[in-house]
């Protein structure tokens, strides 16, 4: 049971809906603001933008990334913002990534396809299989740098 001097870290998971078709400029800027901001407050995480779905993993101190969360939630180039999962953790899965990216690959096809997926649908996916999806794009990025 954590006291009130412990800090507690979290993992956010969620999804939402483009409501435009975004450029690779667009997920440049978005990346950008991201790390940078995300460095300042200690958060890690990674991101999947596919098929106008965003899916994203949120790790860190419990209210930075609910302040942060909220933010996102707020920003008007997506809607349809839901919550996979919130639990606490006791180490980051994405300690490496102020915030890693992934976009379309065959390594996020074969993944989709072991889920019985034929397209990217973040909606279809479990909560653990959101975590799995981001875990490991992640890993697939870090063996690519």
């Amino acid at each position: 049971m954590a006291t009130r001097n412990t800090i507690m870290s979290i993992r956010l998971v969620y999804y939402s809906r483009a409501l435009r078709d975004m450029s690779l400029q667009d997920i440049q800027n978005i990346l950008s603001t991201a790390r940078e901001n995300n460095s300042d407050q200690g958060i890690c995480g990674m991101l999947c933008y596919e098929s106008n779905w965003f899916l994203q993993a949120l790790e860190g101190e419990r209210k930075a990334v609910n302040e942060l969360f909220l933010e996102i939630a707020d920003d008007v180039r997506h809607d349809d913002c839901v919550i996979v999962s919130y639990e606490h953790v006791n180490e980051c899965i994405f300690p490496n990534w102020h915030m890693g990216y992934s976009a379309s690959s065959g390594a996020v096809t074969e993944m989709l396809k072991s889920f019985g997926l034929s397209s990217f649908e973040p909606e279809k996916l479990t909560p653990e299989q959101a975590l799995e999806f981001l875990t490991t794009m992640s890993q697939q990025q870090q063996k690519a740098a």
